[in-house]
């Protein structure tokens, strides 16, 4: 899976109306691409214009297939909300308890160090 992460800085005090019309223009766009999996958007109690969001795709192609068509056309129609361009960035999803991503190998990479701790007299805490 992968993950697209957008950093956001909005103009003074329109934070809340870029959240607002990103909920009611692009989720309801983003839900039916092919290979969407979760959409989350994260604001800060302190940075009051700044935003992350977080786009779940399960795989690259259909990411970038959305990136560079309805996700460009929705950022180009918020443009006028943005302080600056977003910055963002293309990560490989290795863990998540959400999606259950690389949780087997997580766990047992835990076991195994518990399993090596108990050897030597060590106790294993999580």
């Amino acid at each position: 899976m992968i993950a697209r992460i957008i950093q956001i800085t909005t103009k003074p005090g329109k934070r809340e109306e870029f959240v607002k019309t990103m909920a009611e223009r692009n989720l309801p766009v983003v839900k039916q691409q092919p290979g969407f999996v979760e959409a989350m958007v994260l604001t800060s109690e302190t940075q009051r214009d700044e935003l992350i969001g977080i786009a779940i795709w399960k795989n690259k192609k259909d990411a970038g297939t959305y990136a560079s068509g309805p996700g460009r056309e929705v950022l180009e129609a918020m443009r006028p909300l943005l302080q600056e361009a977003p910055t963002i960035r293309t990560l490989n999803l290795a863990a998540s308890t959400a999606h259950e991503v690389g949780i087997e190998s997580a766990a047992a990479e835990l076991g195994l160090r518990a399993r090596k701790q108990e050897r030597v007299g060590l106790k294993f805490q999580s």
